[in-house]
């Protein structure tokens, strides 16, 4: 990485089996993994995992401000990259909020269709035809200069 990153970005190295985000942990960094395989877990039940480098991790307890919403876990030894105070170091490069919306896009599709198929599932069953989704799933812009 560029070495004017000031600070706030930083190389890491965890062994197999540790810990990189604890659900209910509020850290206020990303985490993007540059080598090896970890897997997600919310409640202690396995979600997903991935080998992909660039992988980005707790994006949505910092964009959020939240605690994290699962756990996250090396399945093998992890080489990764922390940048640490997100939410500044995001508003000062606008074009990865892009990217990390596009990402949380395609998430919420890919939750959608998953949601519309097991309706469907559910209505071959028994004939109901409605879907519930959250409620806060259509929400209003919060700039005021729009």
């Amino acid at each position: 990485m560029a070495d004017d990153n000031q600070g706030w970005l930083k190389f890491d190295f965890y062994p197999s089996g540790a810990e990189l985000i604890r659900q209910g942990s509020k850290t206020g960094s990303l985490i993007v993994l540059k080598e090896g395989e970890i897997e997600v877990l919310r409640d202690g039940k396995f979600v997903a995992s991935t080998r992909q480098p660039g992988a980005i991790f707790g994006e949505m307890g910092v964009l959020l401000d939240r605690p994290a919403s699962a756990s996250v876990r090396a399945v093998t030894d992890v080489q990764l990259y922390v940048i640490e105070d997100a939410l500044t170091v995001l508003e000062q490069h606008p074009s990865w909020l892009l990217q990390i919306a596009r990402l949380l896009a395609q998430r919420v599709n890919a939750t959608t269709a998953q949601l519309v198929a097991l309706k469907q599932q559910e209505n071959d069953e028994d004939n109901s035809d409605i879907l519930v989704l959250p409620t806060n799933v259509f929400s209003t812009w919060g700039d005021p200069q729009i």
